[in-house]
């Protein structure tokens, strides 16, 4: 009955906001989102993003269609295939397609490409960027300031230790933000640094939980997950060995809220509606929205809590 009422919910508003902007005059065009299966699915897929999106768009004066691409097709030719079809006065194209998409930019269209490479042509490409830095370096503020009330507000460096990192040979994030980490808990530990640990390739379930258990045994108490497609495993070794985690982008499943601290989240409709609203920088590049939630592992600091969305 919920289920029902919610997308019922969501028609009528999404269907009011078209009655407006087709209404009010404040209509820019067509948008085109065209995504591959991957990456997709990995946001959420159609239940987490169709629905936004669609708002967004015709909350700034887009009418919006999808292209989502299969694993087994070549989104290239398609995204090609569907320019031609038809003119899109926008165009969002996902990360994994976006690499080839140089020489496939009519003038007469705009182009998001979802973390595209600085060396993309046309002046009509626009990069969305999404910059964790800051949000890295607050975790790790949050880390060290949750080892040091443990320890009774005790601030020494050799409580660094209790905080590791756990990363694979293709990390899921950059060394800058690997980097704003450790400033963030030596900030809060008087420059005590975590200690690392590199899986060896290839990386398979026994990997990650040796490397967990053998860190749980050296004091780990909380970990940086920076593997990833095995930092799923390595939460669901987290619950028997009893630590935490600092993870990315898990806000759409919140499996094993006991296990996770706090987890950096990108906004992939936020971007799209600050490029569609034209918030795009002199150097062609959209920040999309990145913000900490809290997990429930354990209590979040008061110096960082107005950080942090609960």
């Amino acid at each position: 009955m919920f289920v029902k009422a919610r997308i019922k919910w969501m028609f009528i508003s999404t269907f009011l906001t078209s009655f407006v902007v087709l209404f009010s005059g404040c209509w820019n065009g067509r948008v085109l989102i065209a995504m591959e299966q991957p990456y997709w699915h990995a946001k959420g897929g159609n239940a987490a993003l169709r629905w936004p999106l669609v708002r967004a768009s015709l909350a700034h004066g887009y009418l919006p269609s999808f292209l989502i691409f299969g694993a087994q097709t070549d989104p290239a030719t398609g995204l090609a295939r569907a320019l031609k079809a038809r003119h899109y006065r926008a165009v969002v194209v996902g990360p994994l397609l976006s690499v080839d998409q140089g020489v496939l930019l009519p003038q007469s269209t705009r182009f998001l490409l979802v973390g595209g490479s600085n060396a993309i042509q046309g002046n009509n490409a626009i990069r969305l960027v999404f910059n964790r830095t800051a949000s890295f370096r607050t975790a790790g503020y949050a880390a060290g300031l949750s080892i040091s009330a443990e320890a009774g507000g005790t601030v020494t460096t050799t409580l660094a230790s209790r905080i590791g990192v756990l990363v694979s040979a293709h990390p899921s994030g950059t060394s800058e933000e690997l980097v704003a980490f450790f400033a963030g808990v030596a900030q809060a530990l008087e420059g005590g640094q975590p200690s690392v640990r590199t899986l060896s390739e290839p990386v398979d379930r026994n990997a990650v939980k040796a490397a967990i258990d053998q860190m749980r045994r050296d004091g780990v108490e909380i970990f940086l997950l920076l593997s990833g497609a095995p930092d799923s495993w390595a939460l669901e070794d987290l619950k028997s060995s009893d630590g935490c985690a600092v993870v990315s982008n898990w806000a759409l499943s919140r499996a094993f809220a006991q296990q996770v601290f706090l987890s950096i989240e990108t906004d992939l409709v936020g971007g799209v509606a600050g490029f569609l609203s034209g918030q795009v920088s002199a150097a062609g590049i959209v920040n999309g929205p990145v913000f900490l939630i809290a997990g429930a592992a354990r209590s979040i600091p008061a110096a960082v809590a107005s950080q942090i969305v609960p």
